[in-house]
């Protein structure tokens, strides 16, 4: 009987993969390795991007507070020196609780002071006028309330740098600001003419713009303007004359009310919108007059802001703090000791 013949088994070829779901390799390693090192690889990238975010947030918070919060031209002035300038204001405010010392309010104010202090500082030289080391010297004293010449007053004056939070030149650039603008407000006093256009006015204070247009709508109609202004004004220093204002040189009220008065005709009555309320002003005569000398330094101050407003348009002015909630939050925190 003829014997079976055996059949040949024909060998994998090396690069064939063995069969079987299990015992499958790639490159000589298992597939469960590739997914245990692809796991190990997800978890690293993930602890890396949070360590990432938690390092870049530690460092943006480490160099805050040398992050420019304000800059006029080429001025720049950091987060740290506005913090610390907005603390001063919410201190000489009398407290947190106090109206001007809102945030709202006290912020914008840092802003337009620090951009008037750099203006003055850079043009007050084109009006003549100059603040030497003595004036400087002389006015830190006089808010100590001492002399410059009392042997004091070197370590009040570093008593008074460590409690404000400034450097020295901080500080005194700050004073400078200051003596500039004391003296370019005496020389524009004396700049005020003797005579000027003048109107004269009553005035209603309401609390609101709608209250203001009732009323102007009840005097056209023929209401007695003195008694509504008794009745309602919350003027106490007014209303208890019949809203009686007196006379109002040109230059003395800011631009936008000025032009308002001024643009009546005798028997007039207009409203005026104002941060606390509103007016509702009645002209009753125009006139040139003599400018009372309790007006002067009014008209110079309203001179002086006239120049500095003119001279911002110069300048490239950035409010970066008011604009960067990071970095608002950040000077509140610090200057009304919010924990």
């Amino acid at each position: 009987m003829p014997r079976k013949r055996r059949r040949t088994k024909i060998p994998t070829p090396a690069w064939e993969p063995t069969r079987g779901a299990l015992g499958r390799q790639f490159m000589g390693y298992s597939p469960r390795l590739y997914a245990t090192v692809g796991i190990i690889f997800l978890i690293l990238a993930a602890v890396g991007i949070v360590g990432f975010a938690f390092g870049s947030d530690y460092w943006a918070d480490r160099q805050r507070p040398s992050s420019t919060a304000i800059q006029v031209g080429d001025s720049k002035y950091s987060l740290r020196y506005f913090t610390e300038r907005l603390k001063m204001l919410v201190q000489q405010a009398g407290g947190p609780a106090n109206q001007a010392a809102q945030p709202a309010v006290a912020i914008p104010a840092i802003v337009d002071q620090l951009v008037n202090e750099t203006i003055l500082l850079r043009f007050a030289q084109e009006m003549d006028v100059s603040a030497t080391e003595d004036d400087i010297k002389n006015e830190i004293a006089t808010l100590l309330g001492m002399a410059a010449d009392d042997a004091g007053y070197d370590a009040r004056f570093q008593e008074e740098l460590s409690r404000s939070g400034l450097t020295e030149e901080e500080y005194k650039q700050m004073i400078e600001a200051a003596v500039l603008r004391n003296k370019m407000a005496a020389e524009l006093e004396n700049d005020v003419p003797a005579s000027a256009e003048s109107v004269h006015v009553r005035q209603i204070v309401v609390s609101d713009l709608t209250a203001a247009d009732e009323i102007k709508q009840q005097v056209e109609q023929g209401a007695d303007f003195a008694k509504l202004a008794t009745e309602r004004s919350l003027d106490t220093t007014t209303k208890g004359s019949g809203g009686e204002a007196g006379w109002i040189p040109r230059g003395l009220f800011p631009q936008e009310a000025e032009d308002l008065l001024f643009s009546l005709a005798p028997g007039g009555v207009e409203t005026f919108s104002t941060a606390s309320g509103a007016v509702v002003f009645q002209a009753l005569e125009k006139a040139d007059q003599a400018v009372e000398p309790s007006d002067k330094p009014a008209m110079a101050q309203r001179k002086l802001q006239d120049w500095l407003d003119e001279k911002r348009k110069q300048l490239d002015v950035r409010d970066l703090v008011s604009q960067d909630q990071e970095k608002a939050s950040w000077a509140i925190k610090r200057a009304y000791g919010v924990t």
